[in-house]
């Protein structure tokens, strides 16, 4: 948090209450706002998954990977697979 404190003092209060309280309302928003925009523009929208195998000419996809667990419970947690600040 020292750093965003330093270089991003704006965000100091949008990371204390994201990584100190664990609310999860900003992730939600976002999964909300990138759903919403793929609808708008007619490409698929998935979270966290880079498994799918597609046509090479076939539409792009849009892949949330933020924090993915925070958003899905049954997401996994842990080891590098999601950033963390301390």
């Amino acid at each position: 948090m020292d750093y965003i404190k330093e270089k991003y003092p704006a965000l100091l209060p949008l990371y204390h209450d994201i990584y100190s309280r664990g609310n999860r309302s900003y992730w939600e928003a976002l999964d909300t706002d990138l759903k919403e925009y793929a609808a708008e523009i007619s490409l698929e929208y998935v979270t966290n998954d880079d498994s799918m195998s597609r046509p090479f000419n076939a539409p792009p996809v849009i892949v949330n990977y933020f924090y993915h667990s925070e958003i899905k419970k049954s997401a996994p947690k842990g080891g590098d697979i999601n950033a963390r600040i301390t």
